[in-house]
């Protein structure tokens, strides 16, 4: 048989229907790169009515959250440096010590739930937050970009006010002396010594591991609320991009309208769904597979504690079930216990994925068992009980098969260029 026959007959098919403004089939998932392209029904369901459910009841509401949690945050580590600035652990005063040491947990704990706030907001990497490489995306959370070298010396940078004669400015920093993976290590990292090598400290440490404890911790906390006024900064610069009439979340729902500059809305629903695909590639692949040893990662190939997101303050399962949650939300329409709204789940059962729907919505529901099954930290189960780190991975896995094939091709949209031809 001429291999280009079914080629040419999908095309035909594809200028008439695009003639009439209607989506046709996708070259990806089961049939990617296969020379094979399966015809499918123009779209009729009102991918409008899902832009608009998914932007008014998931993604801005999630970003709101955020700058929530954000503003939490820079309050409750501004409480803790003040106790810590007047704090002399020289005088044994156990009141003072109390009032310490719980002002440190509040702190801790409102990073903890302004990271889960971001997790969710990590599968909803669109717009603003895709925009120049991911340019805001990493000012709020690079990883697995980190550096905690790199923090060390901001710290010392930050107390002295000035870089090279330069006025200190967090604004012109890199991504790696940021964000929430920056405050994770100047909160939860109980080493006082520096992170760097020799090589690498340069004339900034020099003196900085002679120096005595508390001066370090007050120093560590100072550039930690600068870091957490950072954040609400970079919150702020997302709220206004995303919301108002010239905001992008508007822009997703005005798609396909005259003069709008996204010009249907099948390519506004395919943005999203690519942003699905933080599922498979952050998630399974480096999230799991890799400290598990299933990529090259820091320990060769072997199962590697090292490797986990959230190393410091050991929060890696918490953001995990996070991102699931934030999936399930987008493929739902809605928040949880929230209204039901129009989402994949509705589109998927209007092209006749039924079918497709249930497993995915199953398979989200035993990926959410089987990671909370992992244990307390990803860390020590990795050790103690990598079976259930592969059980998890595999779950997760079983549902992004599904989204880069029976999902991709029911629904007539793309693979992100990330995961074309990736069959992992």
């Amino acid at each position: 048989m001429n291999k280009f026959k079914p080629i040419l007959l999908s095309s035909a098919i594809a200028l008439i229907l695009s003639g009439c403004g209607e989506s046709t089939s996708s070259t990806s998932g089961s049939d990617f790169d296969t020379g094979v392209t399966t015809p499918v029904e123009p779209i009729t369901f009102d991918q409008k009515k899902l832009l608009t459910d998914l932007v008014d009841n998931v993604f801005t509401p999630t970003f709101e959250q955020f700058n929530e949690k954000a503003k939490a945050q820079q309050h409750a580590i501004s409480s803790y440096c003040e106790l810590e600035k007047a704090f002399d652990p020289t005088m044994g005063d156990a009141s003072a010590l109390e009032k310490l040491t719980q002002a440190k947990k509040a702190a801790d704990n409102s990073w903890k739930d302004a990271m889960v706030a971001w997790q969710h907001a990590e599968m909803m990497i669109v717009g603003p937050l895709s925009a120049n490489d991911k340019e805001l995306r990493n000012q709020i959370y690079s990883w697995p970009n980190v550096s905690t070298c790199n923090v060390d010396q901001d710290v010392v940078y930050h107390q002295r006010g000035e870089i090279n004669g330069f006025p200190y400015d967090i604004a012109n920093r890199s991504v790696k002396r940021r964000g929430l993976d920056a405050l994770e290590y100047l909160l939860f990292n109980e080493t006082l010594a520096h992170s760097c090598t020799i090589a690498t400290a340069g004339e900034v440490l020099a003196t900085w591991n002679i120096t005595e404890d508390q001066a370090r911790k007050v120093a560590r906390c100072d550039y930690a609320n600068t870091v957490a006024l950072d954040l609400i900064a970079s919150s702020n610069t997302l709220l206004s991009a995303w919301k108002g009439e010239a905001g992008y979340g508007n822009k997703l729902k005005q798609a396909g309208e005259p003069g709008s500059e996204i010009t249907d809305a099948t390519k506004a629903v395919n943005e999203i769904s690519n942003a699905l695909f933080y599922l498979s590639e952050e998630l399974k692949d480096y999230k799991l597979a890799t400290p598990l040893g299933l990529f090259d990662n820091n320990c060769g190939r072997e199962i590697c504690p090292e490797n986990v997101e959230s190393k410091f303050a050991k929060h890696s399962i918490e953001n995990i079930l996070a991102n699931l949650s934030a999936f399930e939300e987008i493929f739902r329409g809605n928040k949880a216990n929230a209204q039901a709204g129009i989402g994949f789940d509705d589109f998927l059962d209007n092209q006749n994925g039924q079918d497709t729907r249930v497993l995915m919505l199953q398979g989200i529901a035993d990926a959410k068992v089987a990671t909370a099954n992992i244990g307390e930290n990803l860390q020590d189960s990795l050790t103690d009980s990598p079976e259930k780190v592969t059980d998890a991975h595999g779950k997760v896995k079983a549902v992004t098969d599904q989204l880069k094939t029976d999902f991709i091709n029911k629904l007539a949209l793309e693979l992100p260029k990330t995961s074309a031809g990736d069959n992992d």
